[in-house]
């Protein structure tokens, strides 16, 4: 019991250092957990989770292919991929033995503004419409899920109604919310557009919706547009039949009456998608790539999580090093310059095991309240933590992981207080009588 006395009565006596080894011990206790369930997390999300995707596939222009891009030409229509092309991929799919769960598609045309209708949010140069085919972009879903994939980014409608890909709405359209506020246009409101490459051909819709993005414009595709048509918020969207059934698309014609298609092979796995984008490479055209909107968008929700582990795992092994060179530092100073405490407990009959017990005790009285402390707090605060640091998504600890940190805490505290044991078997018996010799030595040279 005099030797748990005593070792208290030591730590009380330097009370600073006992209540910085502790905290320190917290600290690092604290963020090994927190770390080890970020990066568990992290792991999760690009291996188990990723591989769970049933990704869709679409083929898509480069960015070097779009960047070639002349808006005021319609020739750049022959650039555009047929159904022709689309069936030969498809053959990929059943020669593969793939079964898809789905097929969806889109498809775009430049339609043209009207006298006394919609008028386009004007781009920064803009050009005839005979060069460009019109001032809008009519674009066209299948699905709700085509709709998600939408290239000119994610919308969300705000007023009114989505689109009726049943047909209950034949003529039904969503357009964005700054053009309904530049033409002071409400849902169920009528609006004419006219055919890309015949003026007096036009049609009409029904305002169904109104929408609104929810995220950045790509560069070239917001206010910053050359051509009118190329502002994303002058993109009416409509449902796939609706397009297909109003006569302006002609797939087989010229000029920008064709159509920009767009298919979207859903895939059951990841293994079937990459399956297919191994095989139909060979058969891509020069200037496209086979690209998945849902492993982009799932990548990009992780992101946080991927940069924030990246930071982690340096901030841990920094902690982790810088941790462990100061709670050696203090078991240092904590048995420095006790010669005369170990050598006065000796002379009393106290053995070194009893010592080097007492010394144990004083480091492992901070550092286990402190591991303990650290590890409730890692165990109770990492997932909200975490949550908030990586961009919502889910950190959760688990006992694996408690258990985890636990031990290699326990182990590296015991080699700290082995350490500091060793110092009473450091302790010379010479050094008791040093003095004493020291002064007979003196007293015979007189």
């Amino acid at each position: 019991m005099f030797v748990l006395k005593n070792a208290w009565a030591q730590l009380i006596r330097h009370k600073w250092r006992t209540l910085l080894t502790l905290i320190v011990t917290t600290v690092v206790a604290f963020g090994s957990l927190f770390g080890l369930s970020i990066g568990q997390a992290n792991t999760t999300a690009t291996t188990t989770d990723r591989d769970a995707l049933a990704p869709g596939a679409v083929v898509r222009m480069t960015a070097a292919q779009q960047a070639k891009r002349d808006g005021a030409d319609p020739d750049w229509t022959k650039n555009y991929l047929s159904t022709n092309d689309y069936n030969d991929y498809y053959a990929v799919v059943t020669g593969a033995s793939i079964t898809l769960s789905n097929v969806n598609a889109s498809m775009s045309i430049p339609v043209r503004q009207t006298s006394g209708s919609v008028q386009a949010i004007a781009g920064t140069d803009d050009q005839d419409a005979d060069k460009t085919g019109g001032e809008f972009t009519l674009k066209a879903f299948t699905s709700v899920q085509t709709a998600r994939d939408n290239d000119l980014g994610s919308y969300t409608v705000v007023k009114g109604k989505h689109l009726s890909y049943s047909g209950n709405a034949p003529k039904g359209a969503l357009i964005s919310q700054a053009l309904a506020d530049k033409n002071n246009l409400k849902v169920g409101d009528e609006i004419t557009v006219a055919s890309p490459t015949d003026a007096s051909k036009t049609q009409k819709l029904t305002v169904r919706g109104i929408y609104q993005y929810n995220d950045e414009a790509a560069a070239g595709q917001g206010s910053d547009a050359k051509l009118a048509k190329d502002n994303r918020d002058n993109a009416i969207y409509v449902a796939y039949n609706t397009l297909y059934t109003t006569g302006l698309t002609n797939e087989k014609g010229s000029g920008w009456e064709v159509p920009d298609l767009s298919y979207v092979f859903e895939f059951s796995s990841m293994k079937d998608y990459n399956t297919f984008k191994t095989k139909a490479a060979k058969k891509i055209a020069k200037g496209y790539e086979i690209s998945s909107p849902t492993i982009t968008k799932y990548e990009k929700k992780i992101a946080p999580l991927t940069e924030f582990n990246a930071t982690m795992r340096t901030v841990t092994v920094a902690l982790l090093a810088g941790g462990g060179v100061l709670l050696l530092l203090f078991v240092l100073l904590g048995v420095a310059r006790r010669s005369g405490e170990i050598g006065t407990a000796l002379v009393c009959g106290v053995t070194r095991g009893l010592i080097g017990w007492q010394f144990m005790l004083e480091v492992f009285i901070p550092t286990l309240v402190g591991l303990a402390i650290g590890l409730l707090a890692g165990g109770l605060s990492a997932k909200p933590l975490g949550a908030a640091l990586a961009g919502g998504y889910a950190t959760p600890v688990t006992g694996a992981m408690v258990w985890h940190v636990a031990w290699i805490g326990l182990v590296s505290i015991l080699v700290l207080a082995v350490i500091a044991a060793l110092r009473t078997a450091c302790f010379g018996t010479g050094t008791l009588f040093k003095a004493r010799e020291n002064d007979r030595n003196t007293e015979a040279t007189a």
